[in-house]
């Protein structure tokens, strides 16, 4: 008989509103044509998962030790995670430019949801409430229910007028807008706003030296 998948059981932290963000943006400089990419198989999504993610090690260490021996669940679960996330920036991206939101990648998010993890029961830790997570099978969907959860709140909640995605078209950076003034343009002054100024500068620099030239 085949091995029966393990059913875990732990708890995860209730999820930042924007810990779906962090999950986009795995992927960064999706503008290039080499994006920086982080998760590069099954073991990134788990590290991530119970770093970032909050999801109780008696959970990962239980999806961990499950698909080390079986490579080709492993694979197919990697690929389910990468398709989630790609949904996801689908999803935030035309939420960022006012588009509507296609129906295949809701209809993608809600099947994921409804595969996840249930919100049904919760449990009390040193300074913390957590969720209670029991019978939990190997699967990208259950492995990233924080984030699905964390999708599905940002979505339906006021604060997703603040998605914003970063104007520098190398970048595509997803972020929660937190500037008082709601016209944050930039994932970071620090690295794509000054490069945008510096590039501006530029240009009128050279546009200056043309007609001085003439």
């Amino acid at each position: 008989m085949a091995a029966r998948p393990p059913r875990a059981e732990g708890f995860i932290a209730a999820p930042r509103e924007d810990l779906c963000l962090d999950f986009v943006n795995t992927r960064c400089w999706r503008g290039r044509a080499t994006p920086t990419e982080e998760l590069h198989r099954i073991e990134d999504v788990l590290g991530w998962s119970g770093g970032a993610g909050g999801v109780d090690e008696t959970i990962t260490a239980a999806f961990r030790s499950w698909w080390q021996t079986r490579p080709r669940q492993a694979d197919a679960a990697f690929a389910a995670a990468i398709a989630l996330r790609e949904t996801l920036f689908h999803l935030f991206g035309a939420m960022s430019s006012g588009e509507a939101a296609s129906q295949g990648d809701l209809d993608v998010l809600n099947a994921a949801l409804g595969s996840g993890a249930p919100r049904s029961r919760m449990a009390a830790r040193p300074g913390r409430f957590v969720w209670s997570a029991e019978a939990l099978r190997p699967a990208a969907a259950t492995l990233l229910s924080p984030v699905l959860w964390s999708a599905a709140d940002l979505l339906a909640g006021a604060r997703r007028e603040r998605v914003r995605q970063c104007d520098n078209p190398e970048c595509r950076w997803v972020f929660l807008d937190d500037s008082k003034s709601g016209n944050r343009r930039w994932c970071s002054m620090a690295s794509c706003g000054n490069r945008a100024k510096a590039h501006r500068h530029y240009l009128r620099s050279k546009a200056s030296k043309s007609g001085e030239a003439r």
